[in-house]
């Protein structure tokens, strides 16, 4: 997860600080950078759908490695539609 939030760009890490850590509102966050709520909100999800999607890859492959999961990595999985058992077996 750390490589994944290093590769972040500059500002998608300061927006995930200000909304995750700090929980500013899409509002203040806005009102900060000087953006509409709307954009920053947009922003947020593009920059959640990446983070997801490299999550996954790197899961998949931990599952394929068949290094052991956690709940929340297998539930994370379930939900994205990727078959444990199937996976291993390959």
């Amino acid at each position: 997860m750390s490589v994944i939030l290093r590769e972040l760009n500059e500002d998608h890490k300061f927006l995930l600080f200000l909304s995750a850590l700090r929980q500013y509102s899409s509002t203040k966050i806005a009102a900060i950078r000087g953006q509409s709520d709307r954009n920053i909100r947009k922003v947020r999800n593009t920059m959640l759908k990446k983070i997801r999607k490299k999550l996954l890859a790197a899961l998949t492959e931990k599952v394929q490695a068949q290094q052991p999961l956690t709940l929340l990595e297998k539930e994370f999985l379930s939900e994205n539609g990727v078959d444990i058992e199937k996976t291993t077996k390959k």
